[in-house]
């Protein structure tokens, strides 16, 4: 019911308050569906709920079982001590998962006192989050401690907490305008051309920020945020919209520390994503360097790759596998799978189908699916299912314009800004 994932302990954790008492407790949860209506009565018809816990390293094991109509389930004896997440699927009378949802890791103690919900929602299809903040126009979304989407428009910020399902009733003002943004657990590391600033959500402390040797702050502002495994961030200043071409990228290793990295060609408007076993790939962005190029995680200078120059401007990239990455957007096109073994002469391969797209996000679902949301050329955006075998239209829950793709902690794409709500995907 579900690929299983491994699971990272840390600040997205709801922590029981008595970490010392050891023992077992009965937790309920109760099961929700957000704005949607007919999640569970619709054809063909969920009559069983399963829950399953899913441990630090992805396994799963089934805890619990209810037949519906329930809005709720309890969870038999769990060690209060255990860390875990909890899944829910819907099953139909044949089966076959119709309906499922997934928690952020908790600590079973931590349910003793708490009730948690469980947003879950008909699968194949975007799905409203519970309580949706009003509507808001970001520049910049991500996810903070993986726990809250964070949506930033200059100063201004939208704080949604994927735990409480709810979003923050006073999200803070940012001590200068967003251009780019980094965060390490609560804290956001702000850039704009003029500089940068630490800004600590917890508390509202902030503090300027030099710029490292090699370059300035106002080379990279404006450019996405590509996060590693390992958990560097690299601030690409390749894929500004505007500001002029650009070598330069910040990268942010784990602990902290801050140093320049430069392209092999000044680029605006590229698309970038981290490949595992490889590093950070831009694509795009300059109508005569290679189409490609690869900054390896230990080098200060990215390598062009063997693809053609690609002026595309506007597009979303994400690493399918170790080997190759998806690029859609930029204008009407389809997605180009790049082959990152290929040695010469290399071109992307077309999946089929075309996509009206002048600005996209992507995100890999699997090795061969990609999700993608976007703006058509009138700014009006739109969300797909991408495959070797064609592209599906998922449908928009409300009419949103300049949304954002933003991944969260449980892998599920989640539709940000342009119209009051946050929308969610799950296969």
């Amino acid at each position: 019911m579900g690929r299983p994932r491994k699971r990272t302990f840390g600040a997205a954790t709801l922590i029981a308050s008595a970490l010392a008492c050891s023992g077992t407790i009965e937790g309920t949860v109760s099961v929700v569906t957000g704005d949607e209506v007919d999640v569970f009565s619709r054809a063909p018809a969920a009559v069983t709920l399963v829950a399953e816990k899913i441990a630090l390293d992805g396994t799963r094991a089934e805890i619990a079982r209810a037949e519906l109509p329930v809005d709720s389930i309890r969870l038999g004896a769990q060690q209060r001590t255990e860390v875990g997440a909890l899944a829910i699927s819907g099953l139909d009378a044949a089966g076959q998962v119709v309906v499922r949802g997934e928690t952020l890791l908790v600590q079973w103690g931590a349910l003793e006192n708490t009730t948690l919900e469980v947003f879950v929602q008909r699968t194949g299809e975007l799905a409203r989050l519970p309580r949706g903040p009003a509507a808001f126009e970001p520049e910049i979304a991500m996810t903070v401690s993986g726990r809250f989407i964070l949506a930033a428009n200059g100063a201004a910020t939208m704080l949604y907490d994927l735990l409480a399902l709810k979003p923050l009733a006073s999200p803070p003002q940012l001590p200068r305008p967003a251009r780019s943004l980094a965060s390490f657990g609560t804290a956001l590391l702000v850039i704009d051309d003029e500089g940068a600033t630490t800004f600590d959500l917890s508390d509202a402390a902030s503090y300027p920020l030099d710029a490292p040797p090699g370059g300035t702050f106002g080379e990279i502002a404006g450019g996405a945020t590509v996060t590693a495994p390992d958990g560097t961030q690299y601030v690409v200043g390749a894929t500004r919209a505007s500001g002029g071409p650009t070598a330069r990228v910040l990268v942010i290793d784990p602990e902290g520390s801050r140093s320049f990295a430069a392209l092999a060609a000044p680029r605006e408007g590229a698309c970038a994503a981290f490949v595992p076993g490889r590093g950070l790939i831009v694509v795009g962005g300059d109508g005569a360097a290679a189409g490609a190029e690869l900054l390896a995680p230990t080098a200060a200078l990215a390598a062009p790759l063997p693809f053609p120059p690609d002026p595309v401007k506007g597009c979303g990239a994400a690493a399918l596998d170790s080997a190759h990455l998806a690029v859609v957007g930029g204008g009407d096109g389809p997605v180009r799978v790049l082959d990152l073994a290929c040695t010469s002469d290399c071109a992307p391969a077309p999946w089929p189908d075309t996509l009206p797209l002048a600005r996209a996000d992507v995100h890999a679902l699997a090795p061969d699916v990609a999700f993608i949301v976007g703006d058509d050329a009138a700014g009006d955006t739109h969300a797909y299912r991408a495959t070797a075998a064609g592209v599906r239209e998922i449908p928009l829950r409300v009419a949103r314009r300049g949304a954002r793709l933003v991944p969260t902690a449980i892998g599920a794409p989640t539709v940000v800004g342009g119209a009051a709500g946050i929308e969610q995907y799950l296969d």
